[in-house]
């Protein structure tokens, strides 16, 4: 089992019943990291059953298959290798992929242009020897994602020939190969398998899902309802629990023609304001409203 960095598990045990959240993470069980992780959540739950899983279910649905992260980011490497003489673009966001920049820096000898607040963070996990922020010491640059557009490419292939890698599960509609720009099924993410490899394990009374749109099914209940028992559709329990943890972290709960609904207030961060404009994107702030039912599966 894999976390992305920064992600962690929640086990919570008590009057609620028995409830576990999983994060982000990829239940693929191929080294002894992944086992001792898979050992640690079993020895916590000592045999109780979950009653309530919230399940990161990003590519919760038959289509998605992945290859291990250790074979998609050898993928990434030979690209590169495939092309000596150009410059690399490596879409990535601010947290996560370390392990993939971590294998294309040890395979290819090299280090990896990163932006400034990047290689802090690279400080701060102690793999900065390995990241620089001075572009005549490498050929590859991780660059945040958002910036991975074919305008962009064309761009700086008028400079430099160059190829853009975005590493992702998820189709990315820049995806042309004989324009340069490649996909790799590289993440941190469940793929349907690993999935269902863990409801087999965990077997949940019942089952919410994390994510709550694609452009594809990704409802849990749908895929591994009959995994669950007699209330896998039932949001009783998960209603209880939502008003309860978004009641005690500043969230409005309220009572509203019978539907109970959370209102809470977006404003962007003016620190992330900065910083995307330090990047070059164009941010236009904004200040609103929005109400959620509880158990909806809206949009965001």
């Amino acid at each position: 089992m894999f976390l992305w960095a920064g992600s962690v598990m929640y086990l919570f045990q008590g009057e609620l019943g028995c409830v576990l959240y999983t994060g982000d993470f990829r239940w693929e069980l191929t080294s002894e990291r992944a086992n001792m992780s898979k050992s640690t959540l079993l020895d916590a739950l000592n045999g109780e059953k979950v009653d309530i899983l919230y399940l990161d279910n990003t590519y919760c649905n038959p289509c998605f298959s992945f290859p291990s992260r250790k074979d998609a980011a050898q993928q990434v490497v030979d690209i590169i290798e495939k092309h000596p003489d150009h410059e690399v673009i490596i879409g990535i966001d601010t947290l996560g992929k370390e392990h993939l920049l971590l294998h294309i820096s040890e395979s290819l000898k090299t280090k990896i242009w990163v932006w400034p607040e990047r290689l802090e963070i690279m400080d701060l996990l102690g793999l900065d020897e390995l990241f620089t922020t001075d572009t005549s010491q490498t050929r590859i640059r991780a660059v945040p994602r958002y910036s991975l557009t074919q305008n962009n490419l064309e761009s700086l292939n008028t400079i430099f020939p160059t190829i853009a890698i975005m590493p992702t599960g998820l189709p990315w509609s820049q995806n042309s190969p004989e324009k340069g720009a490649y996909t790799v099924p590289y993440t941190a993410h469940s793929s349907f398998l690993e999935l269902e490899e863990f409801m087999k394990v965990i077997r949940p009374s019942i089952i919410v899902g994390i994510v709550s749109s694609s452009y594809c099914l990704i409802d849990p209940k749908h895929h591994f309802g009959e995994m669950c028992g007699v209330d896998n559709c039932s949001t009783k329990g998960h209603n209880l629990f939502f008003k309860v943890m978004k009641g005690s972290h500043g969230f409005k709960v309220r009572k509203k023609e019978g539907k109970t609904k959370v209102l809470a207030s977006v404003q962007r961060s003016g620190v992330n304001i900065v910083r995307k404009e330090r990047r070059g994107v164009k941010i236009e702030e904004c200040e609103s409203d929005f109400e959620v039912p509880i158990g909806s599966d809206c949009s965001s």
